[in-house]
């Protein structure tokens, strides 16, 4: 077997020189129940949509002889259906994932490019015998780009469908890729309404009531539902990450994770996979991520593979326009101790829709593969899946909009320290800092005296902030100075509380370290300096809670 990895490969015929796993009997899912429908698959981006594409692609084209490619595959088993199906019709298929315009106009232009383009694919139209010359007189116009009118290119591929019905006298399969990336370009961009109004005529004209129409197979990150861009297709099916519709198709199954491993000599780490790149499906069935699998393959290492294939910036927007529900009420700090949220999950989400309810959002985050949905009920638990996508929330979305709110919030917290507002405290480090570390880094209590060190020392500039002060009977933990003639001077011990959350205790821990301070006189050093201020703090930690004792001498 060869155990070269496809990374990256999208093309079905240069996929079977590489180490493959059969996702053939898609086919015969398609031809047993789509027959005459228009099928929607929405899985997060690089999760083998286009691979699957062109794979329908090789199968049904009539431009092709595709045998070599699929006799060794499991489609090739039923031989009623290749006998049927394989290579006897025409295929239309558009991709939509290079276009990305920061305009209208531009978009427009990349659309009617990609239609003309299409049209080029089929010559042979201008010499059948079987359309009026009306028809060839069509077809040129839109292969020349006549129209300046991006409407007038709405049922071009109805017309296309007709055409190509008409010469072969079998109805035609539509493939539409990434059909929704043009229109989050054209959210990100200002221009959506325009955007919908367009796409919403080109996919009524292809794919409602288009009698030369076999089946249609459309792919995308996202179902868009308010805007009804498919309004009216009364046969319309929808698969989508979150249901068992087509579910193993799309990722990486158990089964195959198993055997793939195997294959590379890599099955002692099957626990560890999982962790890392699982805990995608259903209920029944939990997927992998491919892209991330693929590259963990080739390089026999752990990495953040997916979510480096591309910048963030639609998470950090997303998050920066749901404050109030990511950081206000610290949701996502829960998801990263690993905990569960049960919402209405809603797969019809549109781009207008993200930012009005935290269902919404949570939904969303759901399609693009940054959380997974397991069902409850009429109801939804949503959880972060895997390490890999953990490392997205900690480092590339807390920890940016935890050291942003830091900066902005830094007076205020000085402020608290130098006036002895233990609730200030505990609110700012419990919201902000406990929030972004709990989880990964403060696993003792030496983890939480550098971070706690490490904000002291960027807030008090105008002080000595040193950890670990010594005298004759132990040592504090966090002690600040006056560099000059300052009048103030605070020390703090800590203890972390390993047992489950105890308001009760956590009081009790902070009482004990504000009590060893003052018996083990960690104030010494001030004192000695005549200080008019000497404030002691004794904080008691469990996970991301926090209480605090307080004394001023």
């Amino acid at each position: 077997m060869n155990l070269n990895v496809p990374i990256g490969i999208e093309d079905f015929a240069v996929a079977q020189n590489y180490y493959y796993i059969d996702k053939t009997l898609l086919i015969k899912n398609i031809i047993d129940a789509y027959i005459g429908k228009s099928l929607l698959i929405t899985r997060p981006r690089r999760f083998g949509k286009s691979l699957n594409l062109s794979m329908v692609e090789y199968f049904f084209s009539n431009k092709t002889d595709s045998t070599s490619l699929f006799k060794d595959l499991s489609i090739f088993k039923y031989d009623d259906i290749c006998s049927e199906y394989l290579n006897k019709y025409p295929v239309i298929r558009l991709n939509y994932k290079n276009i990305n315009a920061n305009s209208y106009s531009t978009l427009c232009e990349q659309i009617i490019d990609s239609i003309s383009i299409l049209y080029r694919k089929y010559p042979e139209i201008l010499s059948s015998d079987d359309l009026f010359e009306i028809e060839k007189n069509e077809y040129i116009d839109v292969t020349d780009k006549k129209y300046t009118d991006p409407f007038q290119y709405a049922n071009s591929i109805l017309k296309l469908s007709n055409y190509l019905y008409k010469i072969y006298k079998k109805k035609v399969i539509i493939l539409i890729d990434e059909y929704d990336t043009p229109i989050q370009s054209a959210f990100d961009n200002n221009y959506y309404d325009e955007a919908i109004s367009f796409f919403k005529s080109l996919y009524s004209s292809t794919l409602k009531g288009n009698d030369y129409m076999l089946f249609s197979l459309v792919t995308g990150v996202l179902e868009i539902g308010k805007e009804s861009l498919f309004s009216g297709l009364n046969n319309l099916s929808v698969s989508t990450i979150s249901d068992n519709k087509l579910i193993n198709y799309f990722g990486f199954t158990e089964s195959e994770i198993k055997n793939t491993l195997k294959e590379y000599d890599l099955l002692y780490n099957l626990d560890n996979v999982n962790k890392w790149y699982g805990g995608y499906g259903t209920n029944e069935n939990t997927i992998y991520n491919p892209w991330s699998i693929l590259n963990y393959l080739e390089n026999k290492s752990f990495s953040y593979y997916w979510v480096n294939t591309s910048t963030n910036s639609l998470i950090h927007t997303l998050f920066e326009n749901n404050k109030e529900y990511v950081y206000d009420k610290e949701i996502f700090a829960e998801f990263l101790n690993n905990k569960k949220l049960t919402i209405d999950f809603n797969p019809k989400i549109s781009y207008r829709d993200i930012n009005n309810n935290i269902d919404s959002f949570l939904s969303f985050l759901v399609q693009i593969g940054y959380l997974t949905a397991k069902k409850i009920d009429d109801q939804y638990a949503v959880f972060i899946p895997n390490k890999e996508i953990q490392y997205v929330f900690k480092n590339e979305v807390i920890g940016k909009q935890s050291t942003k709110t830091l900066l902005t919030i830094a007076a205020s917290l000085k402020d608290a320290f130098i006036n002895g507002s233990n609730d200030k405290i505990k609110d700012i480090l419990e919201n902000y800092i406990l929030t972004s570390f709990s989880y990964y880094d403060l696993n003792n209590e030496k983890s939480y005296q550098l971070v706690i060190t490490s904000i002291l020392a960027t807030l008090f500039d105008e002080y000595i902030v040193k950890s670990e002060v010594n005298n004759d009977k132990g040592r504090c933990d966090i002690m600040i100075l006056p560099k000059n003639n300052n009048n103030l001077g605070i020390v703090i011990e800590l203890k972390k509380y390993n047992n489950k959350n105890s308001k009760k205790r956590l009081e009790e821990y902070a009482s004990k370290a504000l009590k060893q301070i003052i018996d083990k006189k960690y104030y010494q050093e001030l004192k000695s300096r005549e200080l008019k201020r000497i404030i002691l703090y004794g904080l008691a930690f469990d996970k991301y809670s926090l209480e605090i004792a307080y004394k001023e001498l």
